[in-house]
């Protein structure tokens, strides 16, 4: 035995049966510790070990701070003759309730002065006596100043082999002078199990978010790309007229992008994009052009990238974008989204397919499929779903294209195949943890933080 489960049985010789926390009291050891030696010496046959389970109490922020300065109507009392206009409103509602103060002609009147003290006053004074069945604690749980908290303590008792066995004292450390002096080869030496239980340990952790987006972040890295990134406010031109997107596109309107007060300047390049807009969809309105949006995706710094951007070049983004849209398991009003383009005179189709899988591969997706799609600045354009095995179905992921000359003409001054990938980070996130609708990822769930695998 170690000089600590020495220490535990000559105590349990004494008392025969005890809590691990009342022997945590006595030997001055964690009640931990206590819960580890028990379980050793239960394996030896030397004691029994029971789990309990009982609710405790412990104090809220709240209640720390009330019972450090002091009950809010009593502190009124105080501030009243000094501040009679300027009061906590739940503490006067509270004053008024005991009838240490009134209101007359609209103002507040002091009638008690020095109150005796309340229950709650003395209930957080003596909290540490509390129990959660406590009609007491139910009054502090009802003002928000305290909580249950579910208490765990083991009960040791100790075996007829035990109270017969002998004490002795093994060693649990090997020091210099043993391995020089070989005296080590003389000691006994305490045998240790490595599934004794111990209390779980959390160390600090990333968002589910945030690690995703690092995942995302290596896999472009790896793949040779630079990152990039944008403003959240940006121009209609930019979001829309240099992507060519005609003016009276649907998705232009409020109930699809949200519009923000005020004008942004055009750029210099814009007279060439007001071109292309006359030859293909009659008109253009430098009015419209100007108003300021939070940006519908990340690919309004993708097209004004291309104004100053030198072939061959590989750039992503992973960022915030907003849209006007109902929030349901897979969308919402804010969300992530990546984009890779890549911009090379001799890239074509096939390329965009073999960037698409080996990007999809290395985010560890299993299956995917590339069907054809429509995006008014493509063409070829592509739709990427991945199976969700969650959902039993088909999940689309992303959008793929080469962007068209009418888009890239005006901003790269020529035109160079550009092809361009996009996705909702959101539902990465849900497809590596399994997660079958994104809005727990925003919820402050402690239990799936703590335990969630780690995608790096």
């Amino acid at each position: 035995m170690n000089i600590n489960e020495v220490k535990l049985m000559e105590l349990l010789k004494a008392v025969k049966t005890a809590k691990a926390s009342q022997l945590s009291n006595k030997l001055d050891i964690k009640k931990d510790i206590i819960a580890r030696l028990a379980y050793s010496l239960s394996k030896k046959g030397l004691v029994e070990l029971s789990k309990e389970e009982e609710l405790g109490l412990k104090l809220t922020e709240e209640g720390k701070e009330v019972k450090e300065t002091g009950l809010p109507e009593r502190n009124l009392l105080k501030e009243l003759p000094k501040r009679p206009d300027d009061l906590n409103t739940i503490a006067l509602n509270w004053a008024l309730k005991r009838k240490w103060v009134e209101i007359k002609n609209g103002k507040v009147v002091l009638l008690v002065k020095d109150p005796p003290e309340t229950r709650e006053e003395s209930l957080l004074k003596n909290f540490s006596e509390l129990k959660y069945n406590d009609s007491e604690a139910k009054f502090l749980t009802k003002r928000k100043w305290a909580k249950k908290k579910k208490e765990i303590d083991y009960v040791v008792s100790i075996t007829e082999e035990g109270k017969t066995a002998e004490l002795s004292e093994k060693t649990t450390q090997v020091t210099p002078e043993m391995l020089m002096g070989g005296k080590w080869k003389q000691k006994d030496f305490q045998s240790f199990l490595p599934n004794t239980p111990v209390p779980p340990f959390y160390a600090g952790r990333f968002h589910p978010l945030t690690d995703t987006i690092e995942k995302v972040r290596r896999v472009f890295l790896e793949m040779g790309f630079t990152e990039a990134k944008g403003p959240y406010v940006t121009s209609a031109f930019w979001n829309f007229d240099a992507l060519f997107v005609p003016q009276d596109h649907p998705a232009r309107e409020m109930q699809d992008t949200f519009y923000l007060e005020g004008e942004m300047d055009l750029p210099e390049i814009s007279d060439r994009v007001k071109d292309v807009h006359h030859e293909y969809w009659g008109g253009f309105d430098e009015k419209e052009s100007k108003r300021r949006l939070l940006r519908t995706h990340t690919t309004a710094k993708s097209a004004e990238l291309l104004t100053h951007v030198k072939p061959p070049a590989k750039i992503f983004q992973i960022d915030r974008n907003f849209r006007n849209e109902t929030v349901d398991y897979k969308h919402g009003a804010e969300f992530y989204q990546v984009e890779g383009i890549v911009v090379d005179k001799d890239a074509n189709f096939n390329n965009l397919v073999g960037y698409l899988k080996n990007f999809f591969s290395k985010l560890g997706v299993p299956k995917i499929r590339i069907r054809p799609g429509y995006f008014p600045y493509t063409e070829i354009s592509a739709e990427v779903d991945v199976w969700f095995a969650p959902k039993n179905s088909w999940m689309e992921l992303g959008g793929a294209g080469i962007f068209r000359p009418e888009v890239v003409k005006p901003l790269l001054g020529q035109d160079v195949p550009v092809l361009a990938w996009g996705l909702g980070l959101g539902r990465v996130a849900m497809m590596n943890y399994g997660i079958d609708d994104f809005r727990k990822l925003y919820k402050s769930d402690l239990k799936t933080l703590r335990e969630r695998r780690s995608l790096i």
